[in-house]
């Protein structure tokens, strides 16, 4: 099952022009050597300098070196250069100096259509040093008439350097054009290595971090409880990295920021200052963005853990209560003597301490669910009808136990009246056997109210109320036995009672009489 989160927008960290590399700017294909080889000779400079309208400067020194750039070394050049200012200055269009004053007319006219040909941004006006020497002189004060209409933008060719002070404040010159700006072209290399190599950083870094945005975005949480804690270990702890990758990349501005801000800073070394800051910024919006993007994924992620955890719970929990309520559904025995009847109330007991650890178990999924749908996150009623079966589950074990326990206590009281009748019975037996009179008689039927007997009828119908399929059949016998005896007893008892209110015959004397004298054998 796949979860779709919003997806912020991509982290994008902007690093000057998207085409400009310190390492080259072609592919491997094109030919020719790259951007750091092609700065050392300064064939053009990028020093910082910007015109009075606030536009920034590109100079074509004088070097007689620049006719030896290939057209694709010159397009990777001025790619680079041209990302060199900040994208608004960029934006407002360039001001070109090309200084050819030691060189000859047609380098003037090679640069121009150089630059005629390609150039990768808008350029306001280009300021031509002309050539110096005489003949060269007069050759451009002829061609430039000729030729300076030929291309899109303003040419304007300066005789000496005191006609470009009408565009540039000195401070915005280099001193080989008469300026007072402090220029190490060996120093802002160095510094734009440090800062490219910097930018470099941060892009790798901001692809990572997109990739890993959009990978957890689309993954797979699982349905396992386990897998998705695997899953949420895993991903938290590429979040750490890719956070200590943050932490060091700041560092790392930090100390650049440090090496290049140094006092009486000039201004292409400013840019520098201002670039690197502008990373630093960026780069902590980056973060930003990120934590807040984790902290949403990571707590929803969590949220899922959390429910998977309470189905799982809840399917476990389920499954041991019907185990219970068919275990509970099962136990109809009710047994045939007490000590059977004992034993099984034994087992009863033992059964429902069992339930009871697993009804608490049970509550205690209920009370997760509960909290799972105080989250805005969840699903209220899928959580409340598993939450409800759990309920209904637990009310009915707990009723079946109740009952199982109702009909035991009564099942061993029957037990009780069962022996006790029995033992009444034996001692009516034995009253009727013997002489026993009537003050035996009466406390035998006393003793039988003890046990319920007070007429043989209503005992009877007691005993049926509480009999059992199991003891229906023990249960008649012994009532037939106790209204036999019964009857015995109530009938010596009344025997007993007759003889007792009976009035005695008085007793006569009788005077003995003497016997009379045997006749005489003298009449014979």
């Amino acid at each position: 099952m796949k979860i779709r989160f919003e997806v912020p927008n991509k982290l994008e960290i902007i690093f000057g022009k998207d085409k400009a590399e310190c390492d080259g700017c072609g592919s491997d294909s094109e030919e020719g050597r790259s951007v750091g080889e092609l700065l050392l000779p300064q064939y053009a400079l990028a020093t910082g300098g910007l015109a009075r309208d606030h536009r920034p400067l590109i100079t074509f020194p004088d070097n007689n070196n620049f006719h030896v750039l290939s057209a694709a070394e010159y397009r990777r050049l001025l790619l680079y250069l041209t990302s060199v200012p900040s994208l608004l200055e960029a934006e407002m269009g360039f001001h070109i100096i090309i200084d050819r004053r030691k060189d000859r007319w047609n380098s003037v006219k090679t640069a121009l259509l150089r630059i005629s040909e390609f150039f990768p941004g808008i350029i306001h006006a280009v300021y031509v040093l002309r050539p110096a020497s005489f003949l060269q002189k007069a050759l451009s004060e002829v061609s430039s008439k000729l030729f300076k209409e030929e291309f899109r933008f303003r040419v304007l060719v300066c005789s000496c350097v005191d006609e470009l002070y009408e565009h540039f404040d000195r401070s915005q010159l280099t001193p080989d054009l008469g300026g007072e700006l402090q220029y190490s072209h060996s120093e802002w290399i160095q510094q734009r290595i440090a800062l490219e190599k910097f930018s470099t950083l941060m892009k790798e870094i901001s692809s990572k971090l997109d990739e890993f945005m959009h990978e957890i975005v689309d993954c797979d949480m699982g349905n396992d409880p386990t897998q998705t804690k695997e899953l949420l270990d895993c991903q938290e702890s590429r979040y750490k990295a890719l956070k200590t990758e943050l932490s060091s990349a700041t560092s790392q501005g930090e100390e650049l920021l440090t090496q290049v801000r140094k006092p009486n800073l000039t201004y292409n070394i400013i840019s520098h200052v201002a670039a690197v800051e502008r990373l630093l910024v960026q780069l902590d919006e980056t973060e930003k963005q990120f934590d807040n993007f984790w902290q949403k994924h990571s707590m929803k992620l969590n949220h899922w853990l959390k429910f998977r955890t309470f189905l799982l719970n809840f399917k476990q929990m389920q499954a041991t209560l019907d185990s219970h309520l068919k275990t509970a559904c099962d136990m109809t025995e009710v047994g045939e003597t007490a000590n059977r009847v004992d034993s099984l109330i034994q087992e009863a007991n033992e059964f429902e301490k069992l339930c009871n650890c697993d009804l608490d178990s049970a509550s205690t999924v209920i009370e997760e669910g509960e909290k799972l749908m105080s989250d805005p996150l969840s699903s209220v009623d899928h959580i409340e009808s598993k939450c409800e079966e759990l309920r209904r589950t637990s009310s009915l074990l707990m009723e079946k136990i109740q009952k199982r326990n109702l009909l035991l206590t009564k099942a061993r009281e029957l037990m009780d009246r069962i022996d006790k009748a029995n033992d009444w019975c034996t001692t009516g037996v034995e009253i009727l056997a013997g002489e026993g009179g009537l003050i035996a008689v009466d406390k035998l039927l006393e003793d039988a109210k003890s046990f319920g007997l007070a007429a043989p009828e209503q005992f009877r119908d007691m005993l049926l109320q509480s009999a059992t399929q199991e003891t229906r059949a023990l249960v008649t016998q012994v009532c037939q036995r106790v209204e036999d005896v019964w009857l015995m007893v109530s009938v010596k008892r009344a025997t007993l009672v007759r003889a007792a209110a009976r009035p005695a015959r008085p007793v006569q004397t009788v005077p003995p009489h003497c016997a009379a004298p045997p006749p005489s054998n003298q009449n014979w």
